[in-house]
């Protein structure tokens, strides 16, 4: 079995590049380490040279995905605090961005979370404080799952 260290980067199949990384830049915060000669915009929001990557939809009919479709379920990014996610929904908001779901917990991991839409139509998803799995490998029984919305 190969042993996963955690996620390393995603990417996204985008209609618009520029359109796409104003998104991720501007409103999220990310930084762009490279351009390849492809057009592909590599993306970081912490340290490591790139965590998304931002793919142009192929024009030519080779080798695509069809426009129409978007590929990913959600793709998620760790804050520090519930106040971090109230002032990105605050953020989100007065850019117009579509919201899916305001501030609440879902279940298992016990995260809060909100999720909204980028311009590709891609289910964004900010969360923080996820439960942790201990020594014992052992997650928390369903029982104390909590599902609800927050203030």
């Amino acid at each position: 079995m190969v042993k996963i260290k955690r996620l390393g980067h995603v990417g996204i199949f985008v209609k618009d590049v520029e359109k796409a990384r104003k998104f991720y830049t501007e409103i999220l915060g990310f930084r762009v380490s490279d351009v390849n000669e492809q057009g592909i915009v590599f993306l970081r929001c912490g340290t490591d040279h790139h965590d998304t990557v931002l793919v142009p939809l192929p024009q030519d009919g080779r080798n695509s995905v069809p426009a129409e479709r978007t590929e990913i379920q959600q793709i998620s990014y760790e804050v520090d605090r519930v106040e971090d996610l109230k002032a990105a929904l605050e953020l989100l908001k007065e850019r117009g961005v579509t919201i899916v779901a305001g501030l609440r917990q879902r279940g298992p991991g016990n995260d809060k979370t909100i999720d909204f839409l980028d311009p590709d139509g891609n289910n964004i998803q900010l969360y923080c404080e996820m439960d942790q799995i201990g020594w014992d490998n052992v997650s928390k029984p369903k029982e104390h799952w909590v599902r609800k919305e927050l203030q």
